[in-house]
């Protein structure tokens, strides 16, 4: 078929449903008319929450949610209330005396589901400059209406409000899984996602600004960020990047510094090439030798924990300082969990033993990548570095370690693991290993 008459068999049903659109949504306008077309999207949006509720009641929620108590109360909070607002929306929207189950609806939002959000809010994945500022701008709008709601429980208008800005999330997880099976936005899935819910939603809440409000809104917080904060390039690079998931040392940030940094050349040279010129720069005196305090300050550059950085000098303290071996094969080397589980001769021990794998055997296939110096147990250094980079706040890190290190000798045995530690492998084992 010619490319001419593919074009044509591509553009034409497209162009005939956008005229379609442009025209019912110019030609009927008014009161009316806008509220019918805002009937169409909740519509939509209730189907759509089937699909999101079964997600969230069928799949276990990613470990930083559930490691500590509080995180796992968050989440589970989270959930129900998104569902108690979902289920009295629609009965205070078909029923004649709406005031109780909007009311319902109302506090399920206030109480529940925005000060979830909230709170989870400093640890999304994607963007950070553009998450945050975009679920702080939408949980507040979700506030507001669902506060509206509260005073005015007969009140069409905002109960439909907050049922749409409800459905924000919602549409976040839908566009997820529509660019996923497209392969569209690869680099940038998490902040795409929430950005095109968002823009779907927010003119039926706000009307036509309502897309502009937000953008003005996340331009003014990163300008505020940049002049409140001053961070440093790397963290500007830091907040800036997509980020699917924590890790210790930020790529970005480390490559900026070594094209900062490096006179060399790095094109074309081999890993051991590169490392042996960083560590030529660092040895400033020229001993051969990195001291912890020239490490600390560069892996602060890199944008590596402080937590992980203090735990991983204590368990050296027998070092002065580290010589080029030691520098290549303990800090340049560092692979996180997730680089060990791809190995292709872990993913060959998975499939030997087929359908059949218990448990048992799924945590001691995690167990053994986290194990780093196979010691039979996991220390303090080994699940930190496990915690921060499943994404655990470095200040939770510390609290889960006493909160579940029962005899306080700071290391957990396989047994402590498979027991304690199930959000960690089951996750690891279902989201690395399955699907690699």
């Amino acid at each position: 078929m010619p490319i001419s008459l593919k074009n044509l068999l591509l553009l034409l049903p497209v162009s005939i449903y956008a005229l379609a659109c442009f025209y019912f949504t110019t030609t009927y306008t008014g009161t009316e008319a806008e509220y019918y077309q805002k009937l169409v999207l909740c519509a939509v949006s209730f189907l759509c929450n089937f699909y999101v509720l079964y997600y969230h009641y069928t799949n276990p929620p990613h470990p930083k949610f559930l490691m500590l108590p509080k995180r796992n109360l968050s989440i589970k909070t989270h959930v129900i209330s998104g569902t108690i607002e979902v289920i009295f929306g629609v009965i205070a929207f078909f029923s004649s005396s709406p005031e109780i189950p909007a009311i319902i609806m109302a506090l399920s939002a206030i109480i529940g589901h925005v000060t979830t959000s909230f709170y989870q809010t400093p640890i999304v994945f994607g963007a950070k400059s553009a998450m945050i500022p975009g679920y702080l701008f939408v949980v507040t709008l979700h506030l507001y209406c669902a506060v509206h709601l509260l005073l005015e429980p007969n009140s069409t208008l905002w109960l439909l409000n907050t049922f749409l800005v409800l459905c924000i999330y919602v549409w976040c997880r839908v566009f997820y899984l529509i660019f996923t099976v497209a392969g569209l936005f690869k680099n940038n899935l998490y902040s795409a996602s929430i950005l095109a819910a968002g823009v779907l939603i927010l003119p039926s809440v706000l009307g036509a600004s309502g897309n502009l409000l937000f953008i003005i809104f996340v331009i003014g917080y990163n300008a505020l960020y940049k002049l409140i904060i001053n961070p440093t390039a790397a963290e500007w690079l830091s907040w800036t990047k997509e980020s699917a998931r924590q890790t210790l040392i930020d790529e970005d940030a480390k490559e900026l510094w070594l094209s900062k940094h490096l006179s060399v050349n790095l094109d074309g040279l081999d890993d051991q090439t590169v490392a042996a010129a960083l560590f030529s720069k660092l040895d400033k005196d020229n001993s051969g030798i990195l001291d912890k305090e020239e490490l600390r300050t560069l892996w602060h550059e890199w944008q590596v924990p402080d937590t992980f950085i203090d735990n991983f000098i204590s368990r050296n303290t027998k070092l002065d300082g580290f010589s080029f071996v030691e520098f290549y094969e303990k800090i340049w080397q560092i692979k996180g969990v997730k680089e060990r589980l791809k190995r292709e001769n872990l993913k060959n021990e998975h499939l030997t033993k087929g359908k059949n794998i218990t448990n048992e055997e799924k945590a001691r296939l995690i167990f053994d990548q986290i194990d780093i110096d196979r010691s039979g147990y996991i220390d303090k250094f080994e699940i930190t570095t496990l915690l921060l980079e499943w994404g655990l706040p470095s200040i939770e890190v510390e609290e889960y370690i006493r909160k579940y290190d029962d005899d306080k000798d700071f290391k957990f045995s396989f047994e402590e693991f498979f027991n304690r530690m199930r959000p960690i492998w089951s996750f690891a084992y279902s989201n690395i290993i399955l699907m690699t």
